[in-house]
């Protein structure tokens, strides 16, 4: 059931964080897995409700009829931890917005209080499609049905013409409209008043700030270029502390950045600076890494709507906090776009590479060099490779401490998009499988191989991919007995392109892994059909094409269709190859085209045609292999003949004594072999008009098959005496 994936999905994605931070690969396909399913249950409709009554969850309104099964238990469990009394996702819900909420989420509940609850950090954020409401115990909707504007009771009441409406959330958006341009001050009195009611809690927080996102969208619609000061207004007409915190919260925010440009027209940069230095302290709190933190205010100081002489202004204002939370000058420089020269940087540490211990290269503060060049260099590449070629030290702990940090540095990379540097990450692991002695480095190895790999695809980077599927490939027919082809098999499943099928069908020949590519394959279906169909169409070794029929036989549907699609290939080998193959996997379908082979120029192909259409239909097969007993190949005789014993009836017996008489087809000269199996076949059929032509061969004037007639029939004459026996 799709809503119980979707709730399982959510809770485990959560807990997930308190094992992986949201950096890790497993949280990434996490959050895409949540959102896609999010996606799904919201289908066309605007929102996707989630709501607590007491121990009940409801969906969009609906109970849940097993909410007490552990999957829903859970999820009720963990919103109740954070006082969520109703969860709303909204159709423009993105992959960051998923991210943020669940990095919320995540955080020490009593923390999260302290910052004034998930509502204000997600508005904080900029969040405006994923809003929570708090549990309400009694009045209307239950579990804070009305917590969150446009969702649950209430919503759309009034109507034109019925005065004004007694809150924003029965208003029209006519009416909200007038009321914008004539009396707004009015607007944010009942803005305020579901706020206030709630006292000072996340709650009310979150009901406000909804509120304004609902406002802002109806009057950008509908309010023409007037939003702006419309917008404006209402945020001016709240008392100082309140109008400031919203301002703080939307200083950022996209959708917001008109009406936030009007109002801080009336800041002075003092104020703005306590504004942007507040912001900036959310992000702080939140953010631990310190390059990271610096590339994020980066990005929020450049959201704020001001013109650059004003962030000249703000930043002497600013510098102090921004020194408190660890940023050095250069960093704060940074902040504010000055240009960096980062060449005296690259210069001491390409030099430092040279003179200093391999070791203290890679201790915390020379790391942290390398991690800083890669987000502020654009030339870093030359202190890269350095970085790289430590992974190839001779000292086995320096190499192991590189490998170590090949993982840690990998981030950096995705971060700053320089995918020119994950590729020589991936030629410079891949060298290290391939020489290394020490093998307690291959989990560091094929550790960061695997996180990249799933980096690579959350980002849909499928040619980088194919680098580690193409440098592994090699290698997992060098490694197949070491342990870690199961891990290389494990990755290049995850990569799943052209070099994985092809390099999983070669190491079917490699008894270690058989039996996990032969799996691999067969859980890739119809797309490794292909790949396992080349390997037989080309291999003359006998065991490949045992085992990439065994293959096809595990997957079964589709692949009967392309083998007789290759039955046309031009080359003999190949068509007697797929001969075989449709003998193992071939149906009623196949019949029909095997039999058209019986007239193929090559005899070993005519044979093959004739061993797989009795796998295949048994007695069904009669009528093509009666045709086969005239071919003029003595070997194609002799097998249609020798079928004929086990599958023949009455006209199998018509033509063989036919056969047997016909001189122009075998005469005198035909060697007595071919009549002995046609007297064989005869003796195989066992009816009675076979035992009458038996009985004339008997007296022929050559002894030998005069005596090779008699012999069969004796046993046959038992044969039909103890059948009528058994009837009577």
């Amino acid at each position: 059931m799709l809503m119980t994936r979707l709730v399982g999905q959510l809770t485990g994605a959560l807990r997930n964080l308190k094992v992986y931070p949201a950096s890790h690969a497993t949280s990434q396909k996490l959050f895409e897995s949540a959102l896609n399913l999010i996606r799904e249950a919201m289908g066309g409709e605007t929102t996707l409700s989630f709501s607590l009554a007491g121990n009940i969850l409801l969906i969009n309104d609906k109970p849940v009829p097993d909410s007490k099964r552990d999957v829903f238990a859970n999820f009720i469990s963990e919103l109740g931890k954070r006082s969520i009394g109703m969860l709303v996702f909204r159709q423009g819900l993105d992959r960051d917005q998923v991210q943020a909420f669940f990095e919320i989420m995540a955080q020490d509940v009593e923390q999260v209080k302290a910052q004034g609850g998930v509502a204000a950090l997600l508005a904080m954020r900029g969040i405006s499609n994923v809003q929570v409401a708090g549990i309400s115990y009694g009045g209307k909707g239950g579990g804070g049905m009305d917590g969150i504007p446009g969702v649950g009771p209430g919503v759309g009441g009034g109507s034109p013409g019925a005065g004004r409406p007694q809150s924003l959330e029965s208003a029209l958006p006519e009416q909200l409209i007038a009321m914008l341009r004539t009396d707004p001050q009015m607007v944010t009195e009942m803005l305020l008043k579901g706020a206030v009611a709630m006292g000072s809690t996340d709650e009310g927080q979150a009901r406000m700030l909804a509120e304004l996102d609902q406002l802002i969208g109806v009057s950008k619609v509908q309010g023409g270029s007037d939003y702006i000061s419309q917008m404006a207004n209402v945020v001016g007409s709240m008392d100082q502390a309140q109008g400031q915190w919203v301002t703080q919260v939307k200083l950022d925010n996209p959708e917001w950045r008109d009406v936030i440009r009007e109002l801080l027209d009336g800041y002075s940069d003092e104020k703005l600076a306590k504004l942007i230095g507040d912001k900036a302290e959310v992000l702080a709190i939140e953010i631990k890494d310190d390059l990271a933190l610096v590339e994020k205010l980066k990005a929020m100081l450049f959201a704020v709507p001001v013109p650059p002489d004003r962030r000249e202004k703000v930043y002497p204002l600013l510098l102090p906090k921004l020194k408190k939370y660890g940023l050095s000058r250069e960093d704060c420089d940074f902040v504010f776009g000055k240009v960096l020269d980062a060449k005296p940087v690259l210069d001491q540490y390409l030099a430092d590479l040279q003179s200093r211990p391999a070791a203290e290269m890679l201790d915390d503060a020379g790391f942290r060099t390398l991690r800083w060049l890669v987000r502020r260099a654009e030339g870093c590449g030359p202190a890269f490779e350095g970085f790289l070629g430590l992974m190839s030290n001779p000292d086995s702990a320096v190499r192991g401490a590189a490998l170590g940090r090949s993982a840690d540095i990998l981030p950096d990379l995705l971060a700053m998009e320089r995918y020119d540097l994950v590729e020589r990450l991936i030629d410079g692991l891949s060298l290290r499988l391939r020489q290394e002695i020490d093998a307690t480095h291959y989990p560091w190895v094929l550790g960061t191989l695997e996180r990249i790999t799933e980096e690579l695809r959350i980002r849909q980077k499928h040619g980088l991919a194919s680098r580690i599927s193409g440098n592994l490939a090699d290698l997992l027919l060098l490694l197949s007995e070491k342990p870690v082809a199961r891990d290389m098999v494990r990755i290049l499943s995850k990569i799943d392109d052209d070099n994985t099928l092809q390099v999983f069908v070669q190491a079917l020949l490699k008894e270690p892994v058989f039996e996990l590519v032969a799996e691999e394959l067969a859980v890739k279906g119809e797309r490794a059909i292909p790949y396992l169909l080349g390997a037989v169409k080309e291999s003359e070794d006998k065991t490949m094409r045992f085992k990439t029929m065994y293959v096809m036989n595990k997957i079964g549907a589709g692949v009967e269709e392309h083998v007789i699609r290759a039955l046309a290939d031009d080359r003999w080998f190949v068509r007697r190859n797929m001969c075989v193959l449709l003998g193992q996997v071939g149906g009623e379908n196949s019949l029909q085209a095997l039999g058209g082979l019986l007239e193929d120029r090559e005899s070993r192909v005519k044979l093959e045609a004739l061993r797989s259409m009795h796998k295949i239909g048994g007695a069904g097969c009669e009528p093509w292999v009666i045709r086969a007993v005239y071919d003029k190949d003595p070997e194609v005789k002799k097998e249609a003949l020798s079928l004929l014993s086990r599958v023949g009836g009455e006209a199998s017996v018509d033509g063989l004594c036919e056969l047997y008489q016909r001189k122009d087809i075998l005469g005198r000269t035909e060697p007595p072999e071919v009549k002995k199996l046609i007297i064989a076949a005869l003796g195989g059929i066992g009816t009675k008009n076979a035992a009458s032509f038996l009985m004339k061969v008997a007296k022929d004037k050559d002894q030998e098959l005069a005596g090779a007639a008699y012999k069969t029939l004796q046993e046959l004459m038992k044969k039909l005496k103890s059948q009528e026996s058994a009837k009577t």
